[in-house]
């Protein structure tokens, strides 16, 4: 120990002596070799031969240009022992390693005196680290910044504001995450933009770990093999371009987790099976750096189980203390033992099933069903997977039964490099696939609807070679799984309640796990005994033709929609039959297809001693079955009332089943015809509002209401005709250039051409015998039109109020009447005193009464009905005048009532209507027109008198 002692004296002695001239034998001594910048270093120098009249300069000879340090000279004074002292005096103003010399004065021109400069560095205050403008500094940092008092950070934008400032002392700052506050970025010296620039950053560190054969592809959370080469990066992504060029770099270290819960920073073997001593210390140069010079892996010594790695700085001492660690990461390692396992232990079939083969990294094996049997169809491979081999150049035996890259057909053979194939079954059963980095890989098989239902098992084997040089199954190195493949489902349901008329649309849904279609047909009455595609009515096709089917939903649902209005079905019972396979019908029997559904949806098979694409037998398929009803449709029609007033409004409602896109609305009465349209809601219902003119005559009118039917085409059609009875098409109503005429115009269902003149024409048929010809037109068995009628009566609008008679002063009483205007029309109620007249504005005086809106409602008989609510309170005595008018139709009536103090019994009487309103029964009933000829016109002729008889009893 005193040794040590002796030789560090002399060391320190050696550091501060300065060099020696030979020539004039000067000795230069600095206080110190290094100083903080703004410091003092003090040089002696001596010289026993020189007198004291001998003066000095210090010389800095750091760059190529020597340059004075003082300005003033330095003397040399007598100095203690007898030598000759001067001292010289340096204050450093910037950073950096400096060289100085001494020269004499005098004599003049006299060369600088030290053979070896002396040397001195000046340093940073406090050990800071000195940034320069444009460079990073980090969180956590003492760094120094020349001439620098505070650092600021401005807001962006045209007029930058003071986000975060930092105060230093003497261009030292101190940047705690206090003071910094999260505000990373730019930061200047002075004003915005001017001065020094510094960019504060967290120093961040994170960590990530991936397949060294497979960049990008990270290992965390994963299971690896211990043969399974890795590679682990360290991000530093502000800090390693930052410290890259400054010595010493920032470093890092990872420290490993074992499954033990101990704590190491070495971990696995180095390519070439060299061990990776350690993961401390790591430089940082870059914003990424590879922790490891060489991939790693684990080897077979290390435990398995779950590993965890994490990164933390090691330097400089300010991020080793303070810095947060980086993420941490896991991963499981594993023997390189092969296994194969199974993603679902069963499947149900025309759905795909995966198997996970693990063993060696980057090793190929044999994947195949073991033992599969040849004369059913197995799953198979799916087409250009990922790790598949499929450029494996051997052709081999691998086991009893299978070839490997090949396969024969007729005697001869076909290469299929990779694929596995057994006992002449085609096609393959299986491959070769190669693992991925990290031991694993995923092979998906494939069923349909053909696929045998029952238990398959998966092997995957080791390849090597025999002793002939083929490669074979490894018969020590393999793993199975089962997996078993399940007959699916399929269900039926047809929308509504079973029974339907014919041109409603029919919603068809249900489900299919079994296919990834459905195949539909229909049996009945006459109809083929195995059946007719659903889909190609009107057209009857065998049901083992169907190259229509209806795709399944991925969610395993199906629908269609079934449009009957061209089906060319008669009413009856039918069943549909959905199917997960195409099948010859209901047929207990498979049937050869003849068109182009075969090859699309058949089934590949030989039926006695024939060989082709066929339609499969109903109960090699699942199926699902559903009724549905088929009925005639029918319409119906309904007026708003049998009698309307001039000037209201009429509706015409009903029901239309089988869905029809219009009806056709005609009426008819003396000089007038006049057709509409109306659409159909989807429950079916129709409604039209038809104005009454004021002007149309007083008269008994008949309504014909036209449906389509089956074809959804107006089969007798109202058509403008030329005077040579041409049709011209386009024209539309009215148009008084053409004659109208209802012409039988279609013959899609067979009809013939009939026709007759409605409008324009003195050829033309009374209103009445027109209705007439146009219903026995519809009935003509040649066209599928139906239709229905009604009558009504159009009277002169009237309103009668029934007098309440006298009435008490402050009852309550209703006061009401009847009409024949439409219910739901208003009426206007309005009671006034007759006594009312002009009085002074000075009067105090008020006026009894009420006005008041009301609707029309229906009546108990063929008369509608009206009443208001009546409060005389605070009334007068006096007569009043009720006058109740129409508020769509011009109609007026009144009548007189008095309130009394006390009322006397009388019989009430009914006012007659006034105004427009006739009040005498002596008007003569107009003759009632020719009702067409057959029963249904008749009975509401009939009605239409019924309502003449109300009109002569007023």
């Amino acid at each position: 120990m005193k040794i040590m002692a002796v030789l560090a004296v002399l060391l320190i002695s050696a550091l501060f002596m300065g060099a020696v001239s030979a020539a004039d034998n000067v000795t230069v001594t600095p206080n110190v070799t290094s100083v903080e910048i703004g410091g003092t270093v003090n040089f002696t120098v001596t010289n026993a031969s020189l007198t004291a009249s001998t003066t000095f300069q210090l010389i800095n000879v750091t760059g190529t240009t020597p340059a004075v340090e003082t300005t003033t000279p330095m003397t040399i004074v007598l100095g203690g022992g007898g030598a000759n002292v001067a001292y010289l005096e340096w204050t450093p103003a910037t950073l950096g390693t400096f060289k100085f010399n001494i020269n004499t004065t005098t004599p003049t021109g006299s060369a600088l005196n030290l053979t070896v400069p002396v040397e001195i560095e000046v340093t940073t205050p406090g050990n800071s680290r000195a940034v320069t403008s444009g460079n990073d500094a980090f969180v956590f940092e003492h760094i120094y910044v020349a001439g620098a008092t505070k650092l600021t950070k401005y807001s962006d934008g045209t007029s930058p504001s003071v986000v975060n400032q930092i105060s230093g002392d003497n261009g030292v700052f101190y940047l705690t995450e206090a003071v910094v506050n999260g505000q990373y970025g730019t930061y200047y010296s002075g004003a915005y933009g001017a001065g020094t620039i510094v960019n504060i950053w967290y120093p961040e560190i994170s960590i990530e770990a991936e397949l060294a054969a497979s960049k990008g592809d990270s290992i965390d959370g994963k299971t690896i093999n211990k043969d399974t080469y890795v590679n682990f990066l360290i991000n530093a992504p502000k800090v390693g371009p930052a410290f890259a060029t400054l010595t010493p770099t920032a470093t890092a270290k990872i420290v490993f987790t074992t499954p033990a819960n101990g704590k190491t920073t070495d971990f696995g073997y180095a390519s070439g099976a060299v061990p990776q001593t350690s993961f401390n210390p790591v430089p940082l140069t870059s914003a990424q750096t590879t922790a490891n010079p060489n991939p790693v892996m684990a080897g077979n010594d290390a435990t398995a189980g779950t590993w965890t790695a994490q990164a933390e700085y090691t330097s400089p001492d300010a991020f080793s203390d303070y810095a947060k660690k980086s993420n941490t990461i896991s991963f499981t390692l594993q023997s390189s033992t092969l296994t194969i396992t199974a993603a679902k232990d069963s499947v149900v079939r025309s759905n795909p099933f995966t198997v996970t083969i693990s063993g060696e990294s980057l090793h190929q094996y044999a994947v195949y069903l073991e033992t599969p049997s040849n004369n059913e169809v197995n799953p198979t491979l799916q087409g250009g997977q990922v790790g598949f081999q499929s450029t494996y150049p051997e052709q081999s035996v691998p086991a009893a039964g299978y070839t490997l890259g090949y396969y024969n057909v007729a005697g001869v053979q076909v290469s299929a490099p990779g694929e596995i194939f057994y006992d002449g079954y085609y096609p393959a059963i299986g491959g070769v696939f190669k693992t991925d980095a990290s031991g694993k890989r995923t092979i998906q098989f494939n069923t349909d609807k053909t696929t045998e239902d029952k238990t398959y098992t998966v092997k995957v084997s080791d390849l090597i070679q025999d002793t002939s040089g083929d490669m074979i199954f490894d018969a020590s190195n393999y793993d199975k799984v089962k997996v078993k493949v399940e007959k699916g489902a399929v269900t039926i349901a047809a929308s509504g309640d079973g029974s339907y008329y014919i041109g409603d649309e029919i919603k068809l849904t249900g489900t299919n796990t079994d296919s990834t279609d459905v195949f539909l047909f229909i049996t009945g009455q006459n109809l083929a005994e195995n059946g007719i595609l659903v889909k190609a009515l009107p057209d009857k096709v065998a049901a083992k033709e169907n190259g229509q089917p209806v795709a399944v939903k991925t969610d395993n649902t199906w629908e269609y929609k079934w449009d009957t209005s061209k089906i060319a079905l008669d009413t009856g019972a039918y069943t549909i039959y959905a199917t997960s396979r195409l099948t010859n019908g209901k047929s207990s029997e498979p049937a050869l297809i003849s068109g182009s559904a075969g090859p699309a949806y058949g089934t590949l098979m030989t039926v006695g001693g024939t060989s082709g694409y066929y339609a499969v037998k109903l109960s090699d398929s699942e199926y699902a079955t559903v009724s549905v009803n088929l009925k005639q449709p029918f319409l119906s029609a309904v007026p708003s009332g049998t009698i309307v007033a001039k000037g209201d409004k009429i509706y015409i409602r009903g029901t239309a089943e089988g869905n029809p896109s219009a009806l056709n609305i005609f009426i008819f009465g003396p000089n007038f015809f006049e057709p509409y349209s109306v659409s159909v809601e989807d429950d079916g219902s129709y409604e039209k509002k038809i104005e009454i003119p004021s002007t149309m005559s007083s008269n008994q009118y008949f309504v014909v209401v036209q449906h389509p039917m089956y074809n959804d085409v107006f089969d007798a059609k109202l058509v403008a005709v030329d005077n040579a009875g041409v049709v011209q098409n386009g024209i539309n109503w009215p148009n008084d250039n053409y004659q109208w005429a209802f012409k039988t115009v279609s013959t899609t269902t067979g009809g013939d051409a009939q026709s007759f003149i409605v409008w324009g024409s003195a050829n033309k048929l009374q209103g009445s015998q027109a209705a007439d010809a146009l219903t026995k037109m519809i009935d003509s068995a040649n066209i599928d039109d139906i239709y229905t009628k009604l009558t009504f009566t159009v009277a002169e609008p009237w309103i009668k109020i029934t007098n309440p008679g006298d009435k008490a002063l402050g009852s309550k009483f209703t006061i009401s009447g009847t009409t024949n205007l439409a219910v739901d029309d208003q009426v206007l109620v309005e009671v006034m005193s007759s006594s009312f007249s002009a009085v002074e504005k000075t009067s105090t005086s008020t006026t009894s009464g009420v006005s008041q809106a009301t609707k029309v409602v229906a009546g108990e008989g063929a008369d509608n009905a009206w009443s208001v609510e009546v409060d005389t309170t605070n009334w007068k005595l006096d007569e009043y005048t009720i006058k109740v008018n129409g508020i769509e139709v011009d109609v007026t009536t009144t009548t007189n009532f008095n309130i009394v103090e006390k009322v006397v019994t009388t019989t009430p009487t009914t006012a007659e209507p006034t105004g427009t309103t006739p009040t005498a029964t002596t008007a003569k009933p107009t003759e009632t027109p020719k009702t067409p000829g057959f029963g249904a016109f008749i009975a509401l002729a009939g009605l239409g008198a019924v309502a003449l008889l109300v009109l002569r009893r007023n």
